[in-house]
């Protein structure tokens, strides 16, 4: 289990875009919870928000890993 979690996180940063997005991802999330605090929007919307965050990192993750791994694997084979 932290083998997965290490390789989760490394995953998360490897790259720069891959930073920038989880900063933004994070950035969304809160600033639906604020509108929702400060009653410009439904509680329904931050919950939606939140679902489809989770649901696209995980989505994410699990396609940048697989891409990391195989690229690791092809670059240690002979040739």
């Amino acid at each position: 289990m932290l083998n997965y979690f290490r390789e989760t996180q490394e995953a998360r940063i490897a790259t720069p875009g891959r930073r920038i997005y989880n900063y933004a991802s994070g950035a969304v999330v809160l600033a639906v919870m604020a509108f929702v605090i400060a009653g410009l929007a439904p509680a329904w919307i931050s919950w939606t928000a939140f679902a489809v965050s989770c649901l696209l990192d995980a989505f994410l993750t699990r396609k940048w890993i697989r891409a990391d791994a195989l690229r690791d694997y092809r670059a240690r084979q002979p040739g």
